[in-house]
């Protein structure tokens, strides 16, 4: 078969070249679009997977619906002349848009039911989705699927690519000293289900950088090129701010505490046993109620809770060996979805 995939953002270029890897071993012709702006590209950089840049990334409501804009109509003139049997994508909404045209089945994967404007502009139009098993069928069927189309596997998605990452030694590549290591992901404001939200994550980082730049590595990781300028400005001395794309997993594994807000790599913290603190700034999604339920993933109610619960991390050896072994639990308990996966996407391509 011939194959289309759509991986958007760094999440997506990790998740998809594996996938990728899957489909080319049985013979299967791959080929792999992102757009510019958004960290996909970079990412797949670093993991070696080819990703051709189509489009880029709109910020604000306005230029996401232009640049989505453009982005089909590119995108239609090369995947018709590409004779493509299957499209694979996240919830792309080019990538569903461009193949339910063209009479491409597109089968879509997604542990983000909260992203709504994807969700209903992608579910709607695909012939599956694959989804972790944490997410009840009927979150779905609410977007316009079928039950009986979705695919739940017993993997978390970061589980995907951790279970066979080359872990490299990121401490020694930034220079950092042998010491407490705190990394902060910063939060995704441009992103359609949060907008206007996290207003006051700065102040809020602010506190874990006065109480422990002298004492700890505190990294803190941007998302984008104006939110890397705002840190730069706010915080001059003591933290390692980073503006590019970086080796995720192997960065998350040379820390001691995560800190999240919202997002995969909060995902990734728990399953790699580095105790993981989440200050997303909206409701909890289904797969980190999941991981609190675990004691995978901590979520203070308030700023005090938030600074106590760091020192208590920071401070106790044992509460990070107890919670390394939680982790491991974890693992054992989910399932390696390669088979589940291929499968179904080959038996949809032996009906096209």
């Amino acid at each position: 078969m011939k194959i289309w995939i759509d991986a958007l953002t760094p999440k997506q270029a990790l998740f998809f070249n594996v996938v990728k890897g899957w489909l080319n071993k049985k013979g299967h012709e791959v080929f792999s679009t992102t757009r510019a702006g958004y960290g996909g590209h970079e990412l797949g950089s670093i993991v070696n997977y080819n990703l051709e840049i189509i489009g880029k990334h709109g910020l604000t409501p306005f230029e996401k619906l232009i640049e989505s804009s453009r982005r089909i109509e590119v995108l239609t003139k090369i995947i018709c002349e590409g004779n493509f049997d299957l499209a694979l994508s996240f919830s792309s909404p080019e990538c569903a848009r461009v193949s339910y045209g063209l009479g491409i089945p597109h089968l879509n994967f997604s542990d983000s039911p909260h992203a709504i404007h994807a969700s209903k502009l992608t579910i709607p139009l695909s012939t599956l989705l694959f989804t972790p098993w944490i997410i009840p069928k009927n979150v779905w069927t609410q977007y316009g699927i079928e039950a009986k189309d979705i695919v739940q596997y017993k993997a978390i998605d970061a589980s995907i690519w951790l279970r066979n990452w080359h872990f490299r030694d990121i401490k020694k590549k930034l220079g950092l000293e042998n010491r407490l290591t705190i990394t902060i992901r910063m939060h995704e404001e441009h992103a359609s289900y949060l907008l206007g939200g996290g207003s006051n994550v700065l102040d809020f980082v602010e506190g874990i950088v006065n109480e422990y730049a002298d004492k700890a590595n505190v990294i803190l990781l941007s998302r984008y090129q104006n939110q890397y300028q705002n840190l730069k400005s706010k915080f001059q001395d003591g933290v390692t701010i980073l503006d590019f794309a970086i080796d995720g997993p192997s960065l998350i594994k040379s820390s001691d505490v995560f800190v999240g807000m919202g997002g995969t790599m909060t995902h990734e913290a728990a399953l790699l046993g580095v105790p993981a603190i989440s200050a997303y700034p909206g409701k909890a999604t289904l797969i980190e109620e999941f991981l609190i339920r675990k004691n995978l993933i901590i979520r203070p109610h308030n700023h005090d809770n938030f600074m106590k619960i760091l020192s208590d991390v920071c401070l106790d050896k044992n509460w990070r060996i107890k919670y390394r072994a939680r982790s491991k639990k974890l693992w054992e308990s989910m399932e390696d979805p390669s088979e589940k996966i291929l499968s179904k996407i080959e038996m949809i391509g032996k009906k096209v």
